[in-house]
């Protein structure tokens, strides 16, 4: 599975990343995507933030991931002591609204950023 995402404000590309992790891309680049655009977080703190992910029945959680309301509806909960590859290995690039570059490698995956200022 590979899902190279970029998401893009009035054609100009705001946010560009992707992730291994077989079945959870998907929630991997979901929530670096909503933290970035709608959190307003730079780009390696999205990629850094705890990470949840369902399938077969069990919320997977990440230290930092409120589970207590799931459980007392009866959810299964699989719960990490730490940051964990299980959840994915974004990596992020961003421009916010001023125009000021951020970037996110993972450290689920052992990733690393380095943004250079040309000016």
């Amino acid at each position: 599975m590979m899902s190279p995402t970029a998401v893009l404000r009035d054609g100009t590309p705001e946010l560009v990343l992707g992730s291994a992790g077989s079945n959870r891309i998907r929630s991997a680049v979901l929530q670096t995507v909503i933290r970035v655009i709608d959190d307003g977080m730079p780009a390696g703190d999205a990629v850094r933030a705890p990470r949840v992910h369902f399938e077969d029945g069990i919320v997977y959680a990440e230290p930092g991931i409120e589970t207590t309301e799931l459980e007392q509806v009866g959810r299964a909960i699989g719960r990490f002591r730490e940051l964990n590859l299980f959840f994915g290995g974004a990596q992020a690039a961003a421009r916010d609204s001023r125009g000021r570059f951020s970037g996110g490698g993972d450290p689920r995956r052992g990733g690393a950023a380095v943004v250079v200022d040309a000016a």
